[in-house]
């Protein structure tokens, strides 16, 4: 065991040096990949671990217990599963769910479709831009405002009703692929800079990456554990037979967890509760997105008076660095402190006192979030608060995210096998996963010509 540890000693330092490393954030992606491949291949190999191509899987038989206790109350199970397929069909899901479709739980299913895409929807979003680098750039201020067209309203709902989250994001995806592509043929064909000012409509999340490390892993387990927790406890109100349950590891860092059913015994259950097995992870991370949020939004209310004020630095200057003041005004009104030409400006910061000279526009070069003005972005005079607050915030918007993509019909994830289990001509469910998977490449192309 010392040579295990030994390794993972290691290979921590290792991916430490790569993520603070000056190169480029793709640079960091595929050097933490490959050395994260190579850890993974090693451990297997050494230690006869379950696993290939760097992704180890710790099974464990300790959680079915639990699992086989939370499953006794197979009543209110069957009407969460019900609801969350309305949460991620809408009214498709009365053609899903057959014989078996309820008022009472598509009455429940609606009121949480609302709930999400008017509280968790609108922010997780902008939380997830405003709080990780490599998915958007960064702003100078920390709210924007458009106007929205009289229509667009209607119809998001009209989609939301008649599709839920699946056909918001399948559509929402294919829309952006498209404005990718117009984007790349301007370039090409016109040698116009449409390319190179689109920016990224997907991007992979990785701890250390494009995550805070720590908080990160903690937010992926917590979604991990709910998706596939509702999997397992469906399943076994199914009467389907769970092999075993853990985690997945690439190389060292948490990256899933799983609940090993059987699935020869799970093809020739009912199609509908299939259905309910399939869809439960995805309602699981809708639904509890809600509570998250709902806690996120309680503790940044209940910790205002331990919250830092000032300008949050997103580039020009060190990372996490927060300006209190410049040349002795207050920073959060920069709109209305004069500084000119070619000039040393004063600022007082949370790293001590630093003096730069603007350019020749008297501008100083810094991107940054007020953090005054905003109730998401807030970082603390406490770091335990701050950790507090990124788990919560990651972890209800994350939910989110990966509840929805999940619904889409992809190859390995549950929307594809609900959509093949529901869907009686292969040639609409193969020509929906391509389409998906062209929209997906084209949503990730803008990466490549940063």
């Amino acid at each position: 065991m010392l040579y295990a540890h030994m390794i993972v000693l290691a290979a921590v330092a290792l991916l430490y040096l790569i993520i603070n490393a000056d190169i480029p954030g793709t640079w960091k992606f595929g050097l933490g990949v490959i050395e994260m491949f190579f850890v993974g291949n090693l451990l297997i190999k050494k230690y006869s671990l379950s696993g290939e191509h760097g992704m180890i899987m710790l099974k464990t038989k300790k959680g079915l217990k639990l699992i086989d206790n939370l499953a006794k109350n197979a009543a209110f199970w069957q009407f969460f599963a019900d609801a969350g397929i309305v949460m991620c069909y809408g009214l498709l899901s009365y053609f899903i769910m057959r014989k078996h479709f309820y008022w009472k739980s598509a009455l429940a299913g609606f009121v949480g479709l609302f709930l999400v895409s008017a509280l968790v929807s609108p922010m997780a979003v902008p939380f997830l831009a405003e709080n990780i680098t490599g998915i958007l750039p960064a702003k100078t201020t920390a709210a924007s405002s458009g106007d929205t067209s009289s229509f667009v309203l209607p119809i998001g709902l009209i989609l939301l009703i008649g599709g839920g989250f699946f056909l918001a994001i399948m559509l929402g995806l294919l829309y952006y692929g498209f404005t990718v592509l117009y984007a790349v043929v301007s370039t090409l064909a016109f040698g116009s800079t449409a390319m190179a000012e689109t920016k990224p409509g997907a991007t992979l999340l990785l701890p250390g990456v494009n995550l805070p490390f720590i908080e990160g892993i903690a937010a992926l387990i917590i979604i991990l554990i709910v998706h596939e927790g509702a999997h397992a406890i469906l399943g076994r109100i199914a009467k389907v037979p769970v092999l075993s349950s853990g985690i997945v590891l690439f190389g060292i860092i948490p990256v899933g967890a799983f609940i090993e059913p059987d699935e020869e015994y799970l093809k020739r259950v009912e199609k509908t509760k299939q259905t309910r097995v399939l869809a439960a992870g995805s309602s699981s991370n809708l639904f509890f997105s809600i509570i998250l949020f709902i806690l996120f939004m309680a503790f940044l209310y209940a910790t205002v008076p331990y919250r830092e004020s000032g300008l949050l630095v997103i580039s020009g200057l060190e990372k996490d660095t927060i300006i209190y003041s410049i040349n002795g005004h207050d920073a959060t009104d920069y709109q209305n402190i004069a500084i000119g030409k070619n000039e040393n400006v004063v600022l007082d910061t949370n790293k001590g006192q630093m003096v730069i000279k603007t350019n020749a526009e008297g501008k100083m070069g810094i991107q940054f979030y007020v953090l005054d003005k905003a109730m998401l972005i807030a970082r603390f005079k406490f770091l335990p608060l701050t950790i507090i607050y990124l788990i919560l915030g990651l972890s209800f918007a994350l939910n989110f995210v990966i509840g929805t993509i999940n619904l889409l019909p992809l190859p390995f994830f549950d929307g594809y096998r609900i959509m093949e289990l529901n869907v009686k001509s292969k040639l609409v469910v193969n020509g929906l996963m391509y389409l998906t998977i062209a929209g997906f490449l084209l949503n990730i192309l803008p990466h490549f010509f940063v």
